[in-house]
């Protein structure tokens, strides 16, 4: 049984892109009979907190119990000596884990794994590269550790195009994460869903600039949190980070913050809305596969045009929720783990 080695920032029960990402690609390798271990920061968590939390269907509680070694260690946040530290606690703790591995894969956090790739030269190394730092114009640092990533990589992914464009690298393999989408037809209500982080950089203030013109007659939910959370509730409900799906049930329209909230919006078959502050997230949407069935506005202004404009045109609104739906159900996380399957046969020794 192949042994693979999982770096991640953060996993389950937190929820998030990332850790909904590396959730389901590593129960099927799992299912695909690799002997999946992860590594993260958080303290343990009980299986039965972990399966509440969890609440996405076609995903096992016994493989949550019985099968993903989930290895945990505390995140120091010191600057420099963290960096030191958390170096420390993983060659304490968890070089035998490297040692034994047939391939190391790492999502975001090559630098966890620096000093160890000089140390295990040959051993495969597969990182993917996930999002950026909220920061624009992105700072050169960040350039530099993501070139370093990919220079010390056996092979690398981005998920997402605008990557390579501002971080000025490329990637063996582009993805834009996955879906299960759902065979059954769900009944709409009135609701317009923000489904993301509460801060700045996701697109938010727009939205909430547009929603205090009252374009939008029905109830607004807000599945998430963050800064703006105060914001938020003046407005609508905030429910804090929790599984969005029964919420996508119901919800007519969505507005996104990134790609998993889109691609799950187009499952269950809602329209989608998106906003930029900058170029880059501009890009985040535009060269996607899937932007142009995105509505994508730049301001307040435009933003409570386009709800009204999708209020009214139910023809474009259904051929766009269709066209979504269509590409969701191509975006499986079979599909996704495939990838990685093949990437881990190629650099086999």
């Amino acid at each position: 049984m192949k042994k693979i080695l999982i770096f991640t920032p953060s996993f389950f029960p937190n929820i998030g892109g990332v850790e909904k990402h590396v959730l389901e690609t590593s129960l099927i390798l799992q299912r695909n009979k690799f002997d999946t271990t992860i590594v993260t920061v958080g303290e343990k968590v009980n299986c039965k907190a972990r399966e509440a939390t969890l609440g996405y269907k076609n995903s096992s509680k016994k493989e949550l119990r019985s099968s993903l070694k989930i290895n945990r260690f505390s995140y120091p946040k010191i600057r420099f000596f963290g960096l030191l530290i958390i170096w420390w606690q993983i060659f304490r703790k968890y070089y035998y884990l490297i040692r034994d591995a047939d391939v190391i894969h790492i999502h975001d956090v090559f630098v966890w794994y620096l000093p160890f790739r000089f140390l295990f030269w040959r051993k495969p190394v597969i990182t993917t590269f996930h999002g950026w730092e909220g920061i624009f114009p992105v700072p050169m640092k960040n350039k530099l550790w993501r070139k370093l990533g990919v220079l010390l990589s056996t092979k690398t992914i981005a998920v997402g195009k605008y990557l390579e464009k501002y971080y000025g690298f490329s990637a063996d393999i582009i993805i834009y994460g996955g879906v299960h989408v759902p065979r059954q037809v769900f009944s709409k209500e009135n609701i317009l869903l923000y489904v993301g982080r509460l801060d700045y950089d996701t697109g938010f203030p727009l939205l909430l600039q547009s929603l205090k013109q009252q374009p939008w007659s029905g109830k607004v939910i807000f599945c998430g949190d963050g800064v703006l959370r105060e914001q938020a509730e003046s407005i609508g409900e905030v429910t804090g980070f929790r599984n969005p799906i029964p919420f996508l049930k119901k919800a007519k329209i969505v507005f996104a913050g990134g790609y998993l909230s889109a691609l799950e919006a187009f499952a269950y078959k809602c329209i989608v809305l998106a906003a930029y502050n900058n170029p880059l997230k501009r890009d985040y949407f535009s060269l996607s596969p899937f932007g142009h069935i995105i509505n994508v506005v730049k301001n307040k202004k435009d933003l409570s045009k386009k709800i009204l404009f999708l209020k009214k045109n139910t023809k474009f609104t259904k051929d766009k929720i269709e066209e979504g739906f269509s590409f969701a159900k191509k975006q499986s996380w079979q599909s996704i783990t495939k990838i990685y399957l093949d990437l881990y046969k190629s650099v086999e020794k």
